[in-house]
């Protein structure tokens, strides 16, 4: 049986950044070992970590867009309380009709950018209720300052239903219209068709053919001519007059000799057995010196 050498695989631990061999004792062993967990809670600390810190940017950025969201909608309230362009204009004037102010569009304005509260109440098993915090998913017993009630939520939810509702109808609609366009378009096509032959009538003129005068339109005329059948032209030969060089014959080619071999064939060696003669030796060795000196 040949001996021969194979490579075992290599398994690589991205927590505790070393190699090891791919079997389930190493696997296993180092898995268990004290260096792998420290490492692997490293990890999820430092994830856990980094993921804070993300969301407390998320959330700053969020309350900086909401307050340039609220200064520009301040700044915009005040051009129109000033009446500088024609959408002031005509702002101010449906505020007058509808009895309303300025201010109240305000306050409508910064109650649409501060959003929803973030605190909603919710029921438990025994029907006790609590509260959840939306965002940071905490909860509390104590009502907070600004909250959605059960009641509240399912307003907002039949609200969004109606909205929805609404919605899809409006699609329905447009598709309908669209729809009845695309057919009274296809109609004024046909239409346009019929009344475009009705009034272009078909002339009925007199052709004499060989079995006489026959009544009915007249053939058009084609556009690019008739058709003329192409014929090709033989070529005439010309004299180029260029020198001509003598054919000779080819060369012979001579085989070579081909050199037969006789063949002798021995019937038999004898009667007798064949024998073989010894080929005699000297005595002498080679190592031995010539003389006796």
């Amino acid at each position: 049986m040949t001996e021969y050498w194979k490579s075992q695989s290599r398994k690589y631990c991205d927590f505790c950044k070393c190699w090891f061999a791919d079997n389930k004792v190493s696997i296993s062993f180092h898995e268990n070992g004290k260096r792998h967990k420290e490492s692997v809670q490293k990890h999820i600390s430092q994830l856990s970590k980094k993921s804070a810190k993300e969301f407390k940017q998320k959330e700053k950025m969020d309350d900086d867009i909401k307050k340039m969201e609220a200064a520009a909608m301040a700044a915009y309230l005040k051009d129109v309380q000033n009446n500088a362009d024609l959408t002031s204009q005509s702002i101010n004037e449906m505020l007058v009709q509808n009895g309303g102010d300025t201010k109240d569009l305000a306050v409508a304005s910064s109650s649409s950018v501060q959003g929803a509260p973030v605190w909603h109440e919710v029921k438990g098993e025994d029907g006790s209720s609590y509260f959840w915090n939306k965002k940071t998913n905490e909860t509390t017993w104590d009502p907070p300052d600004e909250y959605l009630s059960i009641a509240q939520q399912e307003e907002k939810k039949l609200k969004k239903e109606k909205t929805k509702d609404k919605e899809k109808k409006q699609k329905h609609k447009e598709k309908m219209k669209e729809v009845e366009a695309h057919v009274a378009r296809e109609k004024m096509r046909e239409l346009a068709a019929t009344q475009g032959t009705a009034a272009r009538p078909a002339r009925r003129t007199e052709r004499s053919t060989e079995h006489g005068t026959e009544l009915g339109p007249a053939p058009r005329p084609v556009p690019y001519g008739s058709w003329t059948p192409v014929v090709q032209q033989p070529s005439e030969s010309v004299d180029l007059q260029l020198p001509q060089t003598l054919k000779e014959p080819p060369p012979v080619v001579v085989e070579p000799e081909r050199v037969r071999f006789s063949e002798k064939r021995v019937e038999s060696l004898g009667e007798g057995p064949v024998l073989f003669k010894k080929r005699k030796l000297h005595a002498r060795n080679a190592r031995q010196k010539l003389d006796d000196d």
